[in-house]
């Protein structure tokens, strides 16, 4: 979910490992006049002493640099060469950095006023845009307009952040340069980009963001349409069903682009609808009559396809507990499940779900800049773990109480609540329409996008229902894959355009164009480290055989051993819940729970456990998802299980795979608490766990960390059996006591 917002700051995204510090008094930024003065100078010593392993994050940091430091040339010629490594042809890529090339080529004319600086901007704004295709425009405009305020927010930060020291690093520095390039450009040409982009609008779209719909109990739905001017029939309709309202028309255009009416509906209370914002609740009733009314319109041939990630994808699934006729195909990615992942996971809430409530709830628009404010949230997540409060006090921790947060806490279970909002059995089986999903092994959502494919697999025979999986996160699953995950740079085969692929299959159900190509089969994956995508008909054809590990303690360390024990023993392990010496906050940078997808060493909290098996004698592949069979015992009624699985390369190095988080009281039945019952030997299944496919190499270990969990993130189960929610550290007293047996088993799909 988090990376919903992230999309929306993607021009502001970097990603670096260099730590070197330079000397910058805090002088330097004691006023904006001196700010001003001294940014170019910093940028200047940065690039001197910036190293980049990964080219294509160097030349992105470069560009940005060389803007600050007002060498408009090289930054041209440095944007030019980035496009050409993303594609071989830089001419493909030219709305690459396009406010900043608009803004260099202005500047290079040496504009002495006001009136010169905006006539000079006018011509060659016009220039570059002119130029573009139009999904190039299309991408161009999504640079303007957006509320100055949101980049000040980020901007003031990071200098406050700053002004604290005489020093930066490099990292730190990058970042600061980056966001006041942002925001200087934002500063002097977003209004003037604007009003260029209101007169193109008027000579090329038909436009109407007043749309209301009223529903049938008499609540109203905003929505947005926009559709060329030079096409005069009724056209088939792609539509977004959206809670992050602002950015409607930017979308609708980007769709339009691509050769439909755009149209985009925004959840009740948001934007021009005056209901209660309450996410999740209505959506599933509401879409059916937002479709209808679409349906009618004069510029609607009567064929809808909805498409969006995250919560949209939620909204699509949504859409099909009573599938409308004019509704041809949905289009879900990285789809939220809700109550299944979102927001709690396979039991456990997150402590990321209340910051969420606020960006989406705390007006009709986002909060972004509460968002934003990345420390502010790990200060309160942090002194919820430190003070031991419980979780159901967060919010109150925070200083703003949410009605939202508290009625789903209330709902701990999967039950009539979380139910109600998507298709439940025989309601998949109706579903009578192809789909076309996304989702990425570093996916925040996979486990809800997974949840749905699977139902629909179980419940429904048509098996008209393509998957498309990669090595993706959250965002990269959606529009453009990340080149670069937490250092590991993806296979260059896995580098495809999601949203190209999207509209080809719109092409393909809508306007009876070609399947597209890479959707060979009903599941199409890609084998990381082998670069290669694999096409077969289902999710179990992802691997040809298991490998079956057991516990085992071989002297100081813990082993996977492909036998079974002749006599089971005991591994123990005590958890002092008391103990709140290590806070593990999740920060914006972190992968699917991740710090680093590659890395050097492996550092895990003290209450897990790490298990090696010996190395592997000859390559193969773990492709799918991992699943447990834990023989376990404990002194409590309730734990909450953490399994990691992790590549250990030849050169030691750490290749994170998978990161599953399962309460036990729910393991059986997330719609049923079934507490544990203390001091015997219990079985606890796991299988709501992470597909990933990854070749390994020849000499590689198999790394499970397995524990409870114990960081801010995620509420704190102590085991008593109450509600989890209202736990405290004084229901720590006694120490949790874990037995893991040695005949546990953990069994891994494998390609070969």
């Amino acid at each position: 979910m988090k990376k919903c917002f992230l999309l929306l700051l993607c021009l502001f995204s970097f990603a670096i490992g260099f730590s070197q510090k330079l000397y910058f008094p805090k002088i330097n930024y004691k006023d904006s006049i001196t700010t001003a003065k001294n940014m170019p100078v910093l940028a200047t010593k940065v690039i001197a002493a910036y190293a980049e392993k990964n080219r294509n994050t160097y030349l992105d940091n470069l560009y940005m640099l060389q803007f600050t430091a007002q060498r408009y040339k090289e930054m041209q010629a440095t944007l030019n060469t980035l496009g050409q490594e993303i594609s071989g042809d830089s001419l493909q890529n030219r709305e690459m950095g396009f406010p900043f090339r608009v803004y260099a080529n202005t500047a290079l004319r040496h504009p002495q006023a006001k009136t010169e600086f905006e006539a000079a901007f006018t011509i060659e704004f016009g220039k570059i845009y002119n130029a573009l295709s139009t999904k190039g425009q299309a991408i161009a405009e999504t640079y303007y307009g957006r509320p100055i305020t949101d980049v000040k927010s980020s901007y003031d930060l990071q200098l406050e952040n700053a002004r604290a020291n005489d020093s930066i690093t490099i990292q730190d520095a990058i970042s600061l340069c980056r966001i006041y390039a942002a925001y200087t450009s934002a500063t002097a040409t977003s209004a003037i980009g604007k009003k260029i982009l209101d007169t193109y609008e008027k000579e090329k779209y038909t436009i109407d963001e007043n749309i209301i719909i009223t529903l049938p109990n008499g609540s109203t739905i905003a929505g947005t349409m926009v559709r060329d001017k030079a096409i005069t029939e009724p056209q088939p309709v792609v539509m977004m069903y959206n809670i992050y309202a602002g950015i409607d028309l930017k979308l609708c255009k980007r769709i339009v682009s691509k050769g439909y009416t755009g149209f985009v509906a925004n959840t009740r209370g948001k934007r021009l609808s005056n209901d209660p914002i309450e996410p999740y609740e209505h959506d599933g009733d509401d879409v059916y009559s937002i479709i209808d009314w679409v349906s009618k319109q004069p510029w609607c041939n009567g064929k809808i396809g909805m498409y969006g990630g995250s919560y949209l994808g939620f909204s699509q699934w949504s859409a099909m507990k009573k599938v409308h006729p004019a509704l041809k195909t949905i289009v879900p990615q990285v789809s939220v499940g809700a109550g299944i992942d979102f927001p709690m996971q396979n039991g456990v809430f997150m402590s990321y779900c209340l910051r969420w409530i606020h960006f989406i709830a705390d007006n009709k628009l986002i909060n972004s800049a509460d968002f934003g404010d990345s420390k502010k949230w790990e200060t309160i997540f942090t002194q919820y773990f430190k003070t031991g409060s419980a979780f159901r006090s967060l919010d109150q921790l925070e200083g703003n109480p949410s009605m939202l947060f508290q009625r789903w806490l209330d709902h701990p279970d999967y039950d009539a609540f979380w139910q109600n909002m998507t298709p439940q059995k025989d309601a998949f089986a109706r579903i009578n329409i192809p789909i076309l999903s996304t989702t990425g092994y570093y996916d925040d959502d996979q486990l809800g996008a997974m949840y749905y494919y699977k139902q629909y697999q179980k419940w429904n025979k048509s098996d008209n229902y393509y998957l498309v999986i990669g090595p993706y996160d959250h965002g990269g699953a959606q529009i453009q894959p990340s080149l670069e995950l937490g250092g590991y740079t993806i296979d260059e085969k896995a580098d495809i355009s999601i949203n190209d692929l999207v509209f080809e299959w719109f092409d393909y159900i809508l306007k009876e164009g070609k399947r597209p190509e890479i959707l060979k089969d009903k599941v199409n994956f890609e084998v990381m480290g082998k670069n290669e995508w694999k096409h077969v008909a289902s999710l179990d054809q992802m691997h040809n055989r298991s490998l079956t590990f057991y516990l085992a303690a071989e002297g100081p360390k813990n082993r996977l051993t492909p036998t079974a024990p002749k006599k089971a023993a005991a591994i123990s392990q005590t958890i002092d819940f008391k103990d709140r010496s290590e806070a593990n906050i999740y920060t914006d940078a972190h992968v699917c729970g991740f710090p680093l997808i590659s890395s050097p060493d492996l550092k895990t909290e003290k209450q897990l456990l790490v298990f090696e098996s010996k190395p592997i004698e000859k390559p193969f592949a773990i492709s799918g998802s991992l699943t447990a069979a834990l023989k376990v015992s404990t002194n409590k009624k309730d734990m909450d299980i953490v399994i990691q699985l992790y590549e250990k390369t030849p050169d030691g190095h750490y290749f994170a795979l998978a990161n599953n988080l399962q309460r036990a009281s729910y393991a059986k039945d997330r719609s049923k608490r079934q507490l544990l019952k203390p001091n015997t030997i219990e079985t606890i299944r796991i299988d709501q766990t992470f597909i990933t496919s990854k070749q390994l190499q020849k000499g590689s270990q198999i790394v499970v960390v397995l524990g409870v969990n114990k960081n801010p993130n995620w509420q704190i189960n102590y085991g008593t059996g109450k509600d989890v929610s209202d736990e405290t550290i004084a229901d720590a007293a006694v120490p949790m006591e874990i037995k893991w047996y040695t005949n546990s088993t953990i069994t891994l799909p494998i390609l070969e």
